[in-house]
């Protein structure tokens, strides 16, 4: 006990600002309370092996010298956790000792704003803002401001630990009147962008750790979001603010991309929504939006012209689903060959959706009968539409259910055993479509029993 009062008595004096040690010193109290330090970490930072000239040594370097080094605060942040913070059973003065912390890590953003690779305003911020959280989650406004500003300066460089502290607490900042609900969707939208780049990121770069980080992040969002994220409370939150700023081109936007990516499109919001944003503001977005209105109302006339219109958007999810939808009704046009270009530009804009694939394979079969005569060659696009299931469950797991579906149904017009011997072919080999608009080289294969 009487330890425990000699710290605290200590950092009460680091806080008044004790200058009586020299700043020549300082080199040499930093030498002596790393090293103290380095023994208190092998102990596992036991407050009770604390020695008091390590705090001691600290307080002099961090109050007389603060620019020497970046480790006073890093260290000064250890000291405060598992010397104070944890073991503090006393509400009131748990809450001291965390606004000490949070004095380091200001300091150390005022002194050290950059690190290697350029301002780390954001990651300190963010760090200052997971440890409220952590140490005294009553202070979420506070715990709120820090994160939101890291995650404002860094972007889709957001650690995933802020990203996860962030979330919840934009939810408690709602429920207690201190932001609108609409924030919660809106913040969600925006983070979602965030970890979406990074699993894709980290994809390619088949960063495992970091991949996986992410996607549990990412479960963590949806699963937050959900009891704010159905239709019905969506135009509840929406519907209002639609009515009071109905030619607000930026709130039109954020309505019609919400309720699009909650998949909230057949609501007469979404409707009204998509038809006022291209009144005002005629854009490729806006075109998507209207598209959308008119593939739903199956007139494919209509659609095709806002569709095109729209793979030009910037958005590039809408970009990429304008193709999607332009591949489908040119399958249902029968205009095959022209399904197949708009697929395959889907791909290039989102090369881990399987879906382009999906609707290539089924143009193919749906080609059977025209690429050449005799049972063999009306048979054969179907080893090409099978090949373009194959590769759509490679690259897109999520959708292997759908594409062995087809494989499966597909698979039963492949041509006898028979038809291949009496043709001249032999499993296994080559064969092109020649004779056709697709134009594949595939394997010849026989129908399963």
């Amino acid at each position: 006990m009487k330890i425990r009062r000699f710290l605290l008595l200590t950092l009460t004096f680091f806080l008044l600002g004790n200058v009586a040690t020299k700043a020549q010193d300082c080199e040499t109290d930093y030498s002596l309370y790393r090293e103290y330090i380095g023994h208190w970490k092998q102990a596992k930072y036991n407050p009770k092996n604390i020695n008091p000239q390590m705090i001691t040594s600290w307080r002099n370097v961090y109050n007389n010298c603060p620019e020497l080094r970046q480790n006073t605060y890093l260290d000064g942040v250890t000291i405060m956790t598992y010397a104070f913070i944890r073991p503090e059973k006393d509400a009131e003065l748990k809450d001291k000792y965390v606004d000490t912390l949070i004095m380091i890590y200001d300091k150390r953003a005022q002194y050290f704003p950059n690190g290697k690779n350029g301002s780390q305003i954001g990651n300190i911020m963010g760090r200052k803002g997971v440890d409220i959280a952590t140490w005294a989650p009553h202070r979420y406004e506070e715990a709120y401001n820090a994160l939101k500003q890291a995650i404002d300066l860094d972007g889709n460089n957001s650690n995933y630990a802020f990203i996860d502290t962030y979330f919840p607490i934009v939810i408690t900042m709602a429920k207690n009147g201190k932001l609108e609900e609409s924030a919660i969707l809106e913040e969600y939208s925006r983070l979602m962008e965030i970890v979406d780049y990074n699993i894709q990121v980290n994809t390619e770069m088949a960063n495992e750790k970091l991949l996986n980080n992410f996607n549990a992040t990412k479960s963590n969002l949806d699963a937050a979001v959900q009891p704010y994220a159905n239709c019905e409370d969506l135009v509840r939150i929406y519907q209002p603010k639609f009515d009071a700023n109905p030619n607000d081109v930026e709130l039109l936007t954020k309505i019609a991309e919400t309720l699009e990516k909650r998949k909230c499109d057949d609501s007469p919001l979404y409707l009204a929504v998509a038809v006022n944003l291209h009144k005002v503001n005629p854009s490729p977005e806006s075109a998507y939006l209207i598209g959308k209105k008119y593939l739903a109302e199956k007139d494919y006339t209509q659609a095709t012209k806002y569709l095109l219109e729209a793979t030009k958007s910037s958005n590039v999810d809408w970009a990429h689903q304008s193709y999607i939808y332009l591949a489908q009704i040119m399958n249902m046009n029968k205009n095959y060959e022209q399904g197949r270009t708009y697929a395959r530009k889907a791909y290039e804009l989102d090369k881990t959706d399987g879906e382009p694939f999906i609707i290539i394979g089924q143009l193919y079969a749906a080609s059977a009968k025209d690429c050449g005569t005799g049972d063999l060659e009306t048979k054969a696009a179907y080893w090409a539409a099978v090949d373009q299931f194959e590769k759509a469950k490679s690259i897109d797991p999520s959708i292997a259910a759908k594409a062995n579906e087809l494989i499966n149904a597909y698979s039963h017009y492949f041509p006898s055993v028979e038809i291949i011997f009496f043709n001249g072919y032999e499993e296994g080999q080559t064969f092109t479509l020649d004779k056709c608009w697709i134009g594949e080289t595939t394997k010849v294969r026989a129908a399963k029993n």
